[in-house]
């Protein structure tokens, strides 16, 4: 019997398909019973009906499945951590004890190196040192030197530079609950430039704005310039009135090599001059290098398409 009925179905099916167009109501009338209850016959169509406690359930849902922005407290960036791992990298050259022990207090999670539950390490916008890590991230390779009153000073990574490299005391002492500071007074700054920069480091003055200001109103700060070992620091100097004494300019160097030898080219910034030689050999090119001091070197990629030793001489 199931065989016969299962047959005739399937023998009337086209039938009933065929007469479907001019009925208003649906062929198979039992099959509305078995739809689930989110769904309507209305005027022979079947319609989909979510009830309002469904809506509010589905909505609800929607808005667990959406992922919560976390704001990044700490500025850190994808583009900072290259920076931050060069930085990481020359702490470790640094050899002062008291610097060692200013380095376990940082906290490489932002481009100053400040741990936020230290002493002084907020970073929350408005104060001093959330305006320093807007100026950081614009030269993140630099050491900054922040004025302020009758010193410049410097926090976190810039600190550790500091003590290392200019022979400062920290700001405080060591003192394990406070975030790393360094600074000097005002009038000795061209010779904590000339420190830094004799070590290859650039460094970013940012000087406050001079005048009155309102009780409680934050100073307004700026970059006034730049120092590094092809270029001193120049601003405020037009009213001083004794001789100034700047170090000898480093220059940029670029090396390249060809069939008629090697090529040395030499800028010198603050000259704004360059001299080039050519039809150098390996020896001559190792003795400038080594006889000169340079700011940044320029390796041209035929000096590693050549088969000789100076790229790993160099290096």
């Amino acid at each position: 019997m199931f065989r016969l009925a299962t047959r005739n179905v399937a023998l009337f099916l086209p039938r009933w398909c065929s007469l479907a167009r001019f009925s208003p109501s649906p062929p198979f009338p039992f099959l509305i019973s078995s739809l689930p209850s989110r769904f309507l016959r209305i005027n022979g169509h079947v319609k989909n009906v979510t009830s309002y406690a469904e809506k509010k359930v589905s909505r609800g849902s929607t808005k667990a499945t959406k992922k919560p922005k976390v704001p990044n407290n700490n500025g850190l960036d994808d583009k900072d951590l290259p920076h931050i791992l060069w930085w990481k990298e020359r702490l470790q050259m640094c050899r002062k004890l008291s610097t060692v022990q200013l380095i376990e207090r940082l906290e490489f999670s932002n481009l100053l190196g400040l741990n936020s539950n230290l002493k002084n390490g907020s970073l929350k916008e408005g104060t001093l040192n959330w305006e320093m890590l807007q100026f950081k991230s614009k030269f993140p390779r630099q050491v900054l030197l922040c004025r302020v009153g009758e010193f410049y000073e410097a926090w976190g990574i810039d600190a550790c530079i500091l003590v290392e490299y200019v022979g400062l005391n920290p700001i405080g002492g060591l003192r394990s609950d406070s975030i790393p500071r360094a600074g000097c007074p005002v009038v000795n700054l061209r010779q904590t430039l000339d420190d830094l920069t004799t070590n290859g480091y650039s460094v970013c003055i940012v000087e406050e704005a001079q005048g009155p200001s309102q009780a409680r109103s934050r100073k307004r700060r700026f970059i006034s310039g730049h120092a590094h070992p092809g270029n001193p620091y120049v601003y405020g100097l037009a009213t001083v009135d004794h001789d100034l004494n700047f170090p000898e300019p480093m220059p940029v160097v670029g090396i390249s090599h060809s069939a008629r030898g090697y090529c040395i080219n030499m800028v010198l910034e603050t000259m704004k001059t360059y001299s080039s030689e050519d039809c150098l050999t390996e020896e001559a090119v190792v003795t400038k290098l080594r006889t000169c001091q340079y700011h940044h070197l320029f390796l041209h990629t035929s000096i590693r398409q050549n088969s000789s030793g100076l790229y790993f001489l160099i290096l």
